[in-house]
């Protein structure tokens, strides 16, 4: 018996790419009522860190100082890095300063840094003269300063695809199908007659797994013609076995229906049914059947069956003792006395 298997295969597939890996920062800083937060400050302020997230190690802070150290009448404005872990190299970076009111820009101004350190501060001590900032600021007072922080972060290895999984095929229902088409007797073009009994079946099944059906269906012959084939030598349990067999490689009761269906497999050429049978007969050799098995594999001429009874029934003197007794073999004794010579022989050139 055959059938198929749905193969589940797991394939790894790895590969790796290496990229540079850019981090940008989006920070907005809004001041309102300017004019007073500049009055009141102690000329240094800083905004919060940025950004605020735990997943990551770099922050950073403005710092805005309304005089500049070099000259009192600007304002100076830094980005500073703070860090929660220190990294192995300096980074670099490019970063933008952008102030603004509520509906304008005021001023802007972009640099980058090649190696920017831990607590170090970059950008300008002369940004922005104290009074144009203050005569740019609307009536609302306030002031908008936006930073932009973008940071090579170093080289990464990403892997990519590491191991998956191919679908799995659905199981076929090839035996199943065939089966349900015996069984239902649907679309059939040709009848088995076993006595009274006709069984409706499909040619080209039949001509596929059989080339005496074939044969049948190929020339002008009485079934081909009448499209009903007629049997009397095969008893219907085992014709129905047969026809199992031959739709769906599979077959009920062949312990008992073995030497049965042998024959019947053997007649119509259907090979591998006949080795299906010819296992389950040498696998329950006995010494009530095996006066049996040497006929059936005389008349059919299996040398391979014939040989391996011949090995059962001569073992030992016992066991051919008890064969003579069996009613297998007075019948091999009324019918095939040839038969007796041959299992003697076989016995003595063993003894």
């Amino acid at each position: 018996m055959s059938s198929t298997t749905a193969k589940r295969v797991r394939v790894c597939n790895d590969s790796c790419v290496t990229f540079t890996e850019t981090k940008e920062f989006n920070f907005t800083w809004t001041i309102q009522n300017f004019p007073t937060w500049m009055a009141k400050s102690d000329n240094e302020r800083y905004s919060p860190r940025f950004p605020t997230t735990e997943e990551e190690d770099l922050q950073w802070v403005l710092s805005f100082k309304c005089e500049s150290s070099s000259d009192a009448s600007y304002c100076s404005l830094y980005l500073k890095l703070k860090l929660k872990l220190l990294p192995e190299n300096n980074i670099d970076a490019m970063y933008e300063f952008v102030m603004m009111d509520s509906g304008k820009t005021i001023f802007m101004k972009r640099s980058g840094v090649d190696n920017f350190g831990m607590g170090t501060s970059w950008g300008y001590s002369n940004f922005i003269k104290r009074d144009e900032l203050e005569n740019q600021i609307g009536l609302g007072n306030t002031l908008i300063i936006a930073c932009k922080v973008n940071v090579n972060a170093g080289m990464v290895d990403e892997m990519i695809e590491s191991s998956i999984v191919e679908p799995e095929a659905s199981p076929s229902s090839l035996i199943e199908d065939l089966g349900s088409l015996l069984e239902s007797k649907k679309y059939g073009d040709v009848s088995i007659k076993v006595g009274n009994r006709k069984i409706l079946a499909h040619k080209n099944i039949l001509a596929a797994r059989s080339s005496v059906f074939a044969a049948m269906f190929e020339h002008k012959m009485e079934e081909k013609i009448t499209n009903v084939v007629s049997i009397a030598d095969i008893k219907l349990v085992v014709l129905e076995e047969m026809l199992r067999y031959i739709y769906t490689d599979k077959v009920n009761n062949l312990d008992t229906l073995s030497y049965q269906l042998y024959t019947a497999a053997d007649k119509y050429d259907i090979p591998a049914l006949r080795s299906l049978c010819r296992i389950a007969i040498l696998g329950n050799l006995s010494t009530e059947n095996v006066a049996e098995t040497i006929i059936c594999a005389d008349l059919h001429s299996d040398g391979e069956m014939k040989s391996r009874a011949m090995q059962f029934l001569s073992r030992n003197i016992s066991v051919a003792l008890g064969v003579t007794k069996s009613k297998g073999w007075k019948q091999m004794e009324a019918t095939h006395p040839h038969l007796v010579t041959e299992a003697f022989e076989a016995l003595a050139s063993n003894m």
